[in-house]
């Protein structure tokens, strides 16, 4: 059977005027993650990314941590949702949730949380200028669809917390609540690995960062 790696990207510049960007500790950890990869013989046929920055300078690093190089392929199935226009749109649907501090970790999260379950239930504004949870769902599927093609070997695939999320929701069957809570609980840089063949998907590991799992790294675990 092939492997699927699906791999969150890095930390990236939260509360930045540019969120996607990779900060300093988004490139190391995904470093790390290639070097962890490399230590462990594990190479890649295809390596896969979103189309946004962040996707790919995660990729990057962790090719500079294997040591070897492929050239990329791109699929947007794998781009994060816009969860700027999300937070936005519904804090204007609901001023009592409306974000104050924008660089308050639990105030977003506790926002985007309420956020993403309205979206899922088709419960924002029309006016909202947001894709469809169904569009959401449909492209991710695309791009696990394009993932799959390689009949062989391991591919991997750098992309955000909501679309791994959406993806593992597809393979394993759960509803929108699973969705969220995984998609808030994602670590950047974690590996969530598949087994699949042309009948089937298996899930061997979500969201799993052994390459931070030493007491010198502890502190570089993130969500952001």
């Amino acid at each position: 059977m092939a492997a699927l790696y699906l791999i969150r990207h890095g930390q990236a510049s939260f509360g930045s005027a540019n969120y996607d960007q990779l900060s300093n500790l988004g490139t190391q950890q995904c470093l790390w993650l290639g070097e962890y990869l490399k230590e462990r013989s594990i190479r890649f046929e295809r390596i896969i990314c979103g189309d946004m920055a962040r996707h790919r300078q995660s990729a990057e690093a962790i090719c500079q941590g294997l040591g070897h190089r492929l050239e990329f392929e791109c699929h947007p199935g794998f781009n994060e949702f816009d969860f700027m226009t999300l937070l936005k749109g519904f804090g204007e649907a609901n001023p009592q949730h409306a974000i104050k501090d924008w660089r308050n970790h639990r105030e977003v999260y506790s926002c985007l949380r309420l956020a993403m379950l309205a979206w899922s239930e088709n419960a924002l504004p029309a006016e909202v200028p947001l894709e469809s949870w169904q569009a959401f769902q449909q492209r991710v599927a695309d791009g696990l669809d394009f993932a799959r093609r390689q009949p062989k070997g391991n591919t991997l695939v750098a992309t955000s917390g909501g679309a791994i999320s959406i993806a593992l929701s597809q393979i394993m069957g759960f509803g929108a609540q699973t969705v969220v809570n995984l998609n808030l609980q994602s670590k950047n840089s974690g590996i969530t690995h598949c087994y699949f063949s042309d009948s089937a998907t298996y899930v061997t590991g979500i969201n799993a960062t052994p390459h931070l799992d030493r007491p010198d790294r502890w502190d570089s675990v993130s969500y952001s």
